[in-house]
């Protein structure tokens, strides 16, 4: 009887029972009192998810260091070699959290609310769970393609209509590096190698790419982030595109970091960032989130997608060297 009123007063208060997470973890956050976060996600979501946990759990206070991902990695290593252990979490694109885990600067953590991640959006031993992440979709201009034009599949790209008329942004080694395992490396090479004969410019920016696109300036956008061409879209740009299956979805994953200064409130935020509560900070936002049934308004219902496979960090500089050579010093 006590327990039901007092659960009933804290609904009152507009808690809830597991306010300060499950199995006292919430109390010995309480006490760290503090949690830092470095990460490469926009300032705007990652403001957003600290805000929104501070709300929740107001005895905590966070910091924030966003950066690329390239200086987060040189802050770790320096951290590291000085013994001056400052981040809890870390969030970082895929192949950088492959390296980091390989240096030993992320630490296992099975979250409860990773459970109903797919497979491919977690690591098996905890060591990160999917943030958020982006579906790769070919964007389009839809005054300068005509309905009939419009590519079903990647092999579409190869006819003699489009040279000329596409961009790749500079820095698409990864995309290439999980073409190349999709599709085999022979198969793959095969494809890349004809896919460059068409006369691809390069550009820098995906996302200033696919504004260049809305203008005019190209036709077609061979890898755009599915939530730029949709927003714009809906903004009434003459942009749209297709996603060719098995979709490749790049992710951003979340992880504790090893000897975190503050281990509870980092479990805490992460157990809060994967949740339904937390994920839904991006939905709301356009993005997409790698947890079953909860995608933003016009995503694509059943498409086969592939989760971008974190192991192929292990040879990205060969990938990059050859989708250099291929694509940007053959401009």
């Amino acid at each position: 009887m006590i327990r039901v009123f007092a659960a009933a007063i804290l609904m009152l208060l507009g808690l809830s029972a597991n306010s300060d997470g499950a199995d006292g973890l919430g109390d010995a956050a309480r006490k760290e009192a503090k949690m830092v976060f470095y990460t490469s996600v926009e300032t705007e979501f990652a403001r957003s998810l600290t805000a929104a946990f501070e709300a929740k759990y107001p005895f905590i206070k966070t910091d924030i260091f966003r950066s690329t991902h390239d200086k987060i990695f040189s802050r770790m290593n320096v951290e590291r070699q000085t013994s001056t252990y400052t981040a809890d979490v870390m969030s970082v694109g895929e192949f950088e959290t492959y390296h980091m885990q390989k240096k030993g600067f992320i630490a296992p953590y099975k979250s409860p609310f990773a459970a109903s991640y797919p497979e491919g959006f977690k690591d098996p031993n905890g060591y990160w769970t999917d943030l958020y992440d982006n579906l790769i979709a070919t964007a389009y201009n839809t005054t300068r393609v005509k309905r009939d034009e419009i590519p079903k599949r990647y092999e579409d790209l190869l006819q003699p209509r489009w040279k000329g008329r596409m961009v790749l942004d500079q820095n698409e080694d990864r995309w290439f590096a999980n073409m190349l395992y999709l599709m085999g490396d022979k198969k793959g090479m095969e494809f890349m190698q004809a896919l460059a004969k068409q006369d691809v410019a390069i550009r820098g920016g995906r996302s200033l790419v696919t504004q260049l696109l809305a203008a005019g300036e190209f036709d077609l956008q061979i890898v755009a982030y599915w939530y730029r061409p949709q927003l714009m879209k809906k903004q009434g740009a003459p942009v749209d595109w297709v996603a060719f299956e098995p979709a490749i979805v790049a992710l951003h994953p979340i992880s504790m970091v090893q000897k975190a200064p503050h281990p509870n409130a980092a479990k805490l935020f992460i157990d809060f960032a994967l949740s339904d509560e937390g994920q839904k900070i991006f939905i709301q936002r356009g993005r997409e989130s790698a947890k079953p049934g909860l995608k933003p308004e016009g995503y694509p219902a059943n498409l086969k997608i592939a989760p971008s496979r974190v192991q192929l960090a292990e040879k990205l500089a060969d990938y990059s060297k050859q989708f250099d050579a291929m694509f940007v010093r053959a401009r």
